[in-house]
């Protein structure tokens, strides 16, 4: 400790020999005499245009050979990798293992979540040690999304979108700020509509209905001919 004082007095600068993890110190916080000799971990906000949602990464790897599929997700991998451990570039070897990349539990989990929301795959916390290197877990991810059911999107039910807008319509009409006027005529459309639900199939030949007007006017000839047109020949 005597040498480390003297040497911390010192008015010129001593170069001490020390192995230093570089990719750990810079995944975690670094201590005082550490700070300028290593860049601290980056951490961006990533906004919802940053992030891949798992049906437009389906998207881009459908069609793709099985060469390019793995390639794909490999930078998927590494890319998160990458921002997880606080580096500026996304240069991460594929093949080097995760823990000597510098990466911990905290990290693990931090890797496994932005994975989980690219992919929308149901990924444990221990998937990076399951799967030690990038290039593992992109061919795991591979077979994964191979496997995954296919994401379809139900048609709503009639009666239960017609309830919706039931009760959109009915909020509707109970604000208080309606003009008389604007009421009566959306009553009437309602009415409408409802006449239009409940009418019959309109026939394809020409009517033959009479009205009653029809029947008190009509002559003896005339009425014989209504007849006729009822109860047909």
């Amino acid at each position: 400790m005597g040498f480390l004082d003297a040497a911390l007095l010192a008015d010129r600068p001593v170069v001490v020999a020390a192995r230093l993890d570089r990719a750990a110190l810079a995944g975690a916080e670094l201590p005082a005499l550490f700070s300028q000799l290593v860049a601290g971990p980056i951490r961006r906000i990533i906004d919802g245009a940053d992030e891949v949602s798992g049906s437009g990464l389906a998207s881009r790897l459908h069609g793709l050979t099985p060469e390019q599929r793995h390639r794909e997700l490999t930078e998927l991998v590494c890319s998160n990798a990458a921002i997880v451990l606080g580096h500026s570039g996304t240069e991460i070897d594929a093949h080097k293992a995760f823990q000597d990349l510098g990466f911990d539990s905290l990290t693990a989990v931090e890797l496994r979540n932005r994975l989980k929301t690219a992919t929308g795959l149901t990924l444990p916390p221990t998937l990076i040690f399951d799967y030690p290197t990038a290039a593992e877990l992109a061919e795991h991810l591979d077979i994964q999304l191979a496997n995954a059911p296919a994401v379809t999107v139900d048609q709503p039910n009639p009666s239960t979108r017609f309830n919706e807008v039931t009760r959109e319509l009915q909020a509707l009409l109970d604000q208080p700020n309606w003009n008389p006027d604007d009421k009566t005529r959306l009553i009437k459309r309602l009415q409408a509509i409802l006449t239009d639900c409940t009418a019959p199939p309109a026939s394809s030949g020409p009517s033959t209905t009479h009205d009653d007007e029809d029947i008190t006017t009509a002559t003896e000839s005339q009425l014989f001919a209504i007849l006729d047109d009822e109860l047909g020949p």
